[in-house]
């Protein structure tokens, strides 16, 4: 009985130390969507998904595994981010399939859609980060990114081979967050400036941001934004404005709690390219946590339609989303 009795706490020791290096965590948000134009066509729609993240750990390497469950329609499940994470060396290794994000140099710009076979190279010099990455299928999008901080602002410079090279830099002005970009494009007249100002006043939070590019072609591809509520990368059959007709958006935002909720309003036009309507857009958007640990958060988009031809005559689109979210 006592062998029975070592042998069993044995086993469980060894399944607590097996499982002690990897963690699962996710989300889970449910949406309903009314969206009415001036027509008076209305349309009510919904969704439910569900986010999976899986982590392993062993030493200096990490494996990440995040799939996502959609209910919209026919349910289905996607593998999204799918990487490792290693070292050797002085360099750090990521490889794998992985979305950028908008946080870094250009994000507000490109689109940082995932790939099913990047690899990111990285390592610091004397204070500098330098980073090299690559899509082996797609050679043109080898970039080499050199970061650091220089006077309290940190400086990026990022090249692409034969489509760009980019310049960013951010940090603090005098109670002022500054985030500036430039896309200076190997074609002619393509080149994008993008350039977002804040500040906090008596606990509102207040934002400029701004994107200008040289013409309307598709040089904006970004889509996600995380400042834009309309951005020139959106593109949705009718109730967006297309991106080949925008030379650049101008956006004012305002940020502040009241009553335990979170109140945010953003203020911008679209700028239509020559011989094209300028067009307008409104959001309002109020988040609130609850006592169950769930987020709701209430939303109202009015913008102007997508056909912003100079001959068109402009109608509103109006939308209301109802989001309840959770992270576990």
């Amino acid at each position: 009985m006592k062998k029975q009795l070592l042998i069993a706490a044995v086993a469980a020791t060894m399944t607590s130390a097996a499982m002690a290096d990897i963690s699962i965590s996710g989300d889970a948000k449910f949406e309903y969507f009314n969206t009415e134009d001036t027509a008076n066509a209305t349309s009510n729609t919904s969704n439910t998904e569900v986010n999976i993240k899986i982590v392993g750990k062993s030493g200096d390497t990490t494996v990440v595994l995040n799939n996502e469950f959609n209910a919209s329609g026919d349910s289905d499940m996607d593998t999204e981010d799918m990487y490792m994470t290693t070292k050797i060396g002085d360099v750090s290794v990521k490889a794998g399939n992985w979305a950028s994000g908008t946080s870094g140099i250009l994000g507000e710009i490109d689109n940082g859609s995932r790939s099913t076979d990047k690899v990111s190279l990285s390592t610091s010099i004397s204070g500098a980060k330098i980073e090299f990455g690559s899509t082996p299928s797609n050679g043109s999008s080898n970039t080499v990114t050199v970061s650091m901080p220089v006077a309290g602002f940190n400086v990026a410079v990022k090249e692409s081979s034969d489509s760009y090279t980019a310049y960013g830099i951010s940090g603090d002005i005098a109670g002022f967050g500054v985030r500036l970009e430039q896309q200076s494009s190997d074609t002619a007249n393509k080149d994008v400036t993008f350039g977002n100002i804040t500040k906090d006043v008596n606990g509102i939070a207040l934002g400029y941001a701004w994107i200008d590019a040289d013409t309307a072609a598709d040089t904006v591809t970004e889509e996600d934004s995380s400042i834009f509520a309309v951005e020139m990368g959106e593109i949705n059959n009718g109730t967006a404005v297309q991106k080949t007709d925008v030379v650049g958006v101008k956006q004012f935002s305002a940020s502040t709690s009241v009553a335990g909720n979170t109140v945010t309003v953003k203020v911008g036009t679209l700028e239509g390219a020559a011989g094209h309507h300028d067009a307008d857009f409104t959001q309002f958007d109020v988040k609130r946590a609850l006592a169950s640990g769930a987020t709701l958060a209430l939303t109202y988009t009015n913008k102007d339609s997508h056909n912003i031809a100079s001959t068109a005559t402009l109608t509103d689109t109006a939308t209301f989303e109802a989001d309840l979210s959770v992270k576990f």
